[in-house]
C-alpha cells in the first residue's frame, strides 16, 4: 500500500498555486519596472492578472465531475508551468505578457481549488488549522521564494533555460499528490452537473455559513493587496531592485510562513471569523506605519515583513474557515471551495487597482492611506455588526458547522 501523507504535508501539495501568485505579485513587479512601467501600469497587469481567482469558479463545476482531482490536479498545474515559462519570454510585450499571465492564473486557480475541495474528504475537522497553515505556508511562503527564484534565474540565465527551469519547479511539488488519497465517492456526469449548476450554486449560497463567510471575505477589510506592489516600490523607498527581492522574496517568504503558523494558534482560540478580520487591522497599522517612518530600506522591510506576518495568520484563519464551511462528504466541495476563495479574491483584484491609482494620484502615502483606512473602517462596521448579530461568540463556529 502506497504510504499518506501526513496531513500538514498534503497542504504543502498546494505550492504550485504558491509559486504562481509569488510570480504574479512579486516577480511582475520588478520584471515590469526593469522595462520602466509606472507602478499604476503595473497595477492594472496584476488586477487582470488575478482576475481569475474571482470568476473562475464559473468554471469549477467540472472539478467535480467525472476525471479524480489528482488527474484536475495534474493538468492544470501542467498548464500553468506552460504559461509562467512563456511569459517570461514576454515582458517586453505588455498585452502579450498579460493575456499568457491571465491565462496561466486561471490554470492555477482550477489546480488550486482541485486541491482544496480534496482536502475536506481526508482530513478530520481537528486537522482544519494545521492544514490550512501548511496550505498557506505553500502558498504564501513558496510564493516569495519562487519570485526571488524568478528574478536570479532570468537575470543569470539565457531566456529559453530560465523559462524551462521555472516551469519544472512549478510541477516539482505536484509529486506529492500521489500521495494522498483520493474521496471515496462516485464521479457525476459532465451533463448532470453543468445542468443543474445554478440551483447546486444557490443551495450552496442560501447556507448561513457561507453567506456569513462571503460578507466578510468579499470586504476589503483584510485583502492584504498591498503585497501584490511593495516590490514596485523600490524607488520610493531609496532601495536597490536586489534588495527589493531579498525583502520582497526570501523575506516575505518567512514572514508569511511564521505568521500562518501562528495563525494556529489563534485560531485554536478564538472563532476564525474573528481571527480574519481583526488581522486586516495589523495590516491597516503597517501600512500606516510606512507613511510616518522615514522611507529607507529598515522602516521599509519593517513595514513589509509586519504587513506580510499579518496575511499568514489572515491565511490560516481563511483556510480554517472555508474548510468548516464546506465539511466532508460534500459533493460540490470544489465549486463550494472556489466560490469562497472567488469572494476572498474579488477585494484583492480591486484593491490592487484602487492601491495602484492612488499611487498614480496621490503618491505613496495615498496609496497606504487609502488601503489602511479601507480595512480598518469596514473591519470596525463588520465587527459591530457581527457582534450585534451574536456572531462573534462561541455560537458563530456552531453556525458555520451546521451551516
Amino acid at each position: 500500500m502506497r504510504r499518506q501523507l501526513p496531513p500538514w504535508a498534503m497542504g504543502l501539495a498546494i505550492a504550485p498555486l504558491g509559486f504562481y501568485y509569488g510570480f504574479v505579485s512579486t516577480a511582475t513587479p520588478i520584471l515590469l519596472a526593469a522595462h520602466h512601467v509606472s507602478v499604476g501600469r503595473i497595477s492594472e497587469v496584476s488586477a487582470i492578472a488575478f482576475s481569475p481567482t474571482f470568476w473562475a469558479f464559473l468554471l469549477c463545476p467540472v472539478l467535480d465531475v467525472r476525471f479524480s482531482k489528482r488527474t484536475y490536479a495534474l493538468f492544470f498545474a501542467g498548464m500553468s508551468a506552460v504559461c509562467l515559462g512563456v511569459s517570461t519570454l514576454l515582458s517586453a510585450n505588455l498585452v502579450a505578457y498579460t493575456a499568457v499571465l491571465t491565462t496561466g492564473c486561471a490554470a492555477a486557480v482550477m489546480f488550486g481549488n482541485t486541491h482544496q475541495g480534496w482536502m475536506p474528504d481526508v482530513i478530520q475537522d481537528k486537522h482544519y488549522s494545521h492544514v490550512g497553515a501548511s496550505t498557506n505556508v505553500a502558498n504564501l511562503g513558496a510564493a516569495g521564494l519562487f519570485a526571488t527564484l524568478t528574478i536570479v534565474l532570468v537575470r543569470k540565465l539565457p531566456a529559453l533555460p530560465a523559462a524551462g527551469l521555472l516551469g519544472l519547479t512549478v510541477m516539482l511539488p505536484t509529486v506529492m499528490l500521489f500521495y494522498i488519497p483520493l474521496p471515496a465517492k462516485a464521479a457525476r456526469g459532465v451533463a448532470e452537473t453543468f445542468s443543474t449548476f445554478l440551483h447546486d450554486l444557490y443551495v450552496v449560497c442560501k447556507r448561513p455559513g457561507c453567506i456569513l463567510g462571503a460578507v466578510c471575505f468579499l470586504s476589503p477589510t483584510a485583502c492584504f493587496a498591498l503585497s501584490n506592489l511593495f516590490s514596485g516600490t523600490g524607488a520610493d523607498f531609496h532601495t536597490e531592485e536586489y534588495r527589493v527581492t531579498a525583502l520582497t522574496g526570501i523575506g516575505v517568504a518567512v514572514a508569511c510562513s511564521l505568521g500562518c503558523l501562528v495563525g494556529i494558534w489563534f485560531c485554536g482560540r478564538y472563532p476564525r471569523r474573528m481571527v480574519y478580520i481583526l488581522t486586516g487591522f495589523g495590516g491597516a497599522t503597517a501600512a500606516l506605519g510606512l507613511i510616518i517612518t522615514p522611507h529607507t530600506l529598515p522602516w521599509f522591510a519593517a513595514g513589509v515583513l509586519g504587513y506580510t506576518f499579518c496575511q499568514g495568520i489572515n491565511y490560516t484563519a481563511f483556510s480554517a474557515l472555508c474548510y468548516e464551511i464546506v465539511g466532508p462528504g460534500n459533493p460540490l466541495a470544489s465549486t463550494q471551495m472556489a466560490l469562497l476563495a472567488a469572494c476572498a479574491n474579488l477585494p484583492i483584484s480591486y484593491m490592487t487597482a484602487v492601491d495602484g491609482h492612488f499611487h498614480t494620484t496621490h503618491g505613496l502615502a495615498g496609496m497606504l492611506g487609502v488601503d489602511a483606512l479601507c480595512s480598518a473602517a469596514v473591519g470596525t462596521l463588520l465587527l459591530v455588526v457581527f457582534h450585534r448579530m451574536g456572531y462573534l461568540g462561541k455560537k458563530a463556529e456552531v453556525v458555520l458547522a451546521v451551516g
